[in-house]
């Protein structure tokens, strides 16, 4: 009997697999607080994929980084509403492909994979515990969701966040329709 081979399953495990090879080698916030002109670019970019048009972006130093992770929230923001539904587009999108299994074999691994080097580099950002779980907490959701897309044959939605990422920048999170960056 002849084994064929499923040419878009060998590419979809391949963009994968790069978006996990450049998640691991992400020095997570080693340019947090210096506020970088590409880096508003990447989030224009991000925001213009998403066909979304009103919101501002807000830097951050280190040291606002405590008071302002207390205030952050996604009520009356325009951007959250957009936001929210990629999540459930993906997975609907994967569950019709019969990818469900792989799904959850990413959200369990990705995670994992990510959490210590993140909190290693987290730790040298902030002081406080508090900063330190919201920051961890924020790259391993941003991986899952980049793994997701690739999964979902979206990678290039997420592709201006990972180059952020990748520029030592972080997306914190959002108040009204304002992003802030550190």
């Amino acid at each position: 009997m002849v084994e064929t081979t499923n040419i878009e399953e060998i590419d979809l495990k391949t963009s994968i697999d790069t978006m996990i090879t450049r998640l691991q080698t992400i020095h997570w916030g080693k340019n947090a607080g210096v506020q970088m002109g590409e880096a508003d670019e990447k989030v224009n970019c991000f925001m213009d994929l998403l066909n979304v048009s009103s919101y501002s972006i807000k830097w951050l130093s280190k040291a606002e980084l405590p008071e302002t992770i207390s205030r952050l929230t996604f009520e009356g923001s325009e951007l959250w509403n957009v936001l929210k539904e990629i999540p459930e587009r993906l997975s609907q999108k994967i569950r019709q492909a019969g990818q469900e299994k792989r799904l959850f074999e990413l959200g369990d691994y990705i995670p994992e994979l990510i959490f210590h080097p993140s909190y290693s580099h987290m730790v040298e950002l902030a002081t406080d515990k508090k900063s330190i779980e919201y920051l961890v907490g924020v790259a391993m959701y941003l991986s899952v969701m980049a793994c997701t897309a690739e999964l979902a044959g979206e990678g290039y939605i997420f592709l201006p966040i990972i180059e952020l990422l990748e520029m030592g920048n972080l997306p914190l999170g959002l108040e009204g329709n304002t992003i802030y960056l550190l």
